[in-house]
C-alpha cells in the first residue's frame, strides 16, 4: 500500500467515526426533545401559574421609574428652572 492509500484509508476511518459520533448526538438530542415535549404535555414545565404577568408588570414599573430617574439626573429636569 502506498502512503497516499494509507492517508485515504485513515481519512475514511476518521470520517466514519465522526459520522457515528454525530448520529449518536442527534439521537441523544431527539430523545431529550421527546422528554421535554412529554413534560410539557404533562404540564410539568412551560405552564404559567399566573405569577409571570405580575412579575412582568413589576419589572416594567421598576424600569419606567428608573428610566425617569435617570432622565431627571442626566438632564437636570428641575421644576424650579421653569418658573417665571
Amino acid at each position: 500500500m502506498s502512503s497516499q492509500d494509507e492517508i485515504v484509508s485513515e481519512y475514511k476511518a476518521y470520517v466514519d467515526a465522526d459520522l457515528r459520533k454525530r448520529q449518536q448526538r442527534i439521537e441523544e438530542g431527539e430523545a431529550l426533545d421527546k422528554e421535554i415535549h412529554r413534560r410539557m404535555d404533562a404540564g410539568e414545565i412551560g405552564v404559567t401559574h399566573g405569577t409571570d404577568k405580575h412579575i412582568g408588570v413589576i419589572m416594567l414599573s421598576v424600569a419606567t421609574v428608573f428610566t425617569l430617574f435617570c432622565l431627571y439626573v442626566i438632564f437636570d429636569m428641575n421644576p424650579a428652572h421653569y418658573t417665571g
